[in-house]
């Protein structure tokens, strides 16, 4: 008995070596050291909240997969901590500190100070030249906690005037409104309507806008619609959930009360660099109920581009970074069917946006 077992251990020893060296050439080709294209922010399995650069398979195109637990897709389970975002832990467990002192750029420094996710080169590993180590993602978070402020667009699709009998062009101006940052919702938790809102709520897939900003560090005020790329931080897709009712009536005909319950803003799964994303008038968007598609549309089919609002927003007007602009939404939402097609409980809901990534979250009431 104790000779079978002394081989394996002595098979065990010899191969470790070239266990580690395979783990070693798989993170090197799944990882890289280059600027990140894309940020989750994330629990690791210490429940410590991180930034980090996906990882995915070698062999994949792991730049914007991502997919909720139950999904055919293959899911984004790890991460390489990001350098200028992470709390000092990852440095001093997997590099050693002050290898990188040298000072941050005007821009960089003021997104810091804000707290916000930096698209930066992610943590080398302790000992090694090129290969950073990858952290295990315990549950993926909204890319943004809370918003200074969340600014939303409506009915700035053409197609969703046909779809509300309304003509293009009776609006002179983008119609903006305010909601309530408490509302924003982690990609894959559930939203919970609750009972004054039973019956009545919608669903809208948006490409959500995350300002910071330009290269010198200058806040997003007064900025011409060519300039407004310059103060983009990235891009994450929203589900923009609203009470029709309060929308209305009860809300007093203003829409931002309808839209600030808690859980209604669903953000992520990740956010993804606007050199990544390039044009964000050429994005497909996508709506699936319970597997059922609800909308299928695309940014440019926008009446305002992503540009134009911000340029229009920030009239005299600071956009503090780390703000939340929503775009709109195609048409199919569900208060214009026939009959109506309201979220209720157990539903399962997906939005998806091109080149982002997909939020999937179950529907409860309380």
């Amino acid at each position: 008995i104790d000779r079978p077992i002394g081989g394996m251990l002595r098979r065990a020893a010899l191969m470790a070596p070239l266990r580690r060296a395979a783990v070693r050439t798989m993170c090197q080709k799944a990882t890289t050291t280059a600027q990140a294209s894309q940020i989750v922010r994330f629990l690791d399995e210490n429940g410590v909240v991180r930034y980090g650069q996906p990882v995915g398979e070698p062999d994949q195109d792991r730049t914007f997969a991502y997919a909720p637990e139950g999904s055919q897709r293959r899911r984004i389970e790890e991460a390489l901590l990001l350098e200028d975002m992470d709390d000092g832990y990852g440095r001093r467990q997997r590099s050693p500190p002050g290898t990188d002192t040298s000072p941050l750029d005007p821009a960089s420094a003021i997104l810091t100070r804000h707290g916000l996710p930096l698209f930066t080169k992610p943590l080398r590993a302790w000992g090694t030249k090129d290969t950073p180590i990858p952290v295990k993602i315990s549950k993926l978070l909204s890319p943004i906690p809370t918003p200074p402020a969340v600014w939303a667009c409506g009915v700035n699709f053409t197609e969703a005037y046909a779809e509300l009998g309304l003509e293009v062009g009776v609006y002179k101006y983008p119609v903006v409104f305010l909601q309530n940052p408490a509302a924003v919702n982690n990609p894959f938790d559930p939203i919970v309507i609750p009972k004054v809102a039973r019956g009545e709520c919608d669903y809208e897939v948006e490409l959500a806008t995350v300002i910071g900003v330009d290269p010198e560090g200058r806040l997003c005020k007064n900025v011409s619609v060519e300039e407004a790329k310059n103060y983009i931080l990235g891009y994450t897709v929203a589900n923009d959930v609203g009470a029709r009712k309060w929308q209305g009536r009860k809300g007093g005909g203003q829409w931002a009360r309808a839209k600030s319950f808690d859980t209604f803003l669903p953000l992520g799964p990740c956010l993804v660099s606007p050199s990544a994303i390039g044009d964000p008038q050429n994005l497909r968007m996508t709506t699936r109920l319970n597997d059922e598609v609800m909308q299928d549309g695309n940014t440019s089919d926008m009446v305002w581009s992503v540009y134009n609002i911000i340029s229009f927003l920030s009239q005299e007007t600071t956009l503090l970074p780390g703000t939340v602009v929503l775009s709109g939404t195609p048409r199919g939402i569900g208060f214009v069917r026939n009959p109506p097609r309201y979220l209720k409980n157990n539903d399962r809901i997906a939005v998806e946006i091109q080149n982002i990534g997909t939020v999937y979250n179950h529907v409860l009431e309380s």
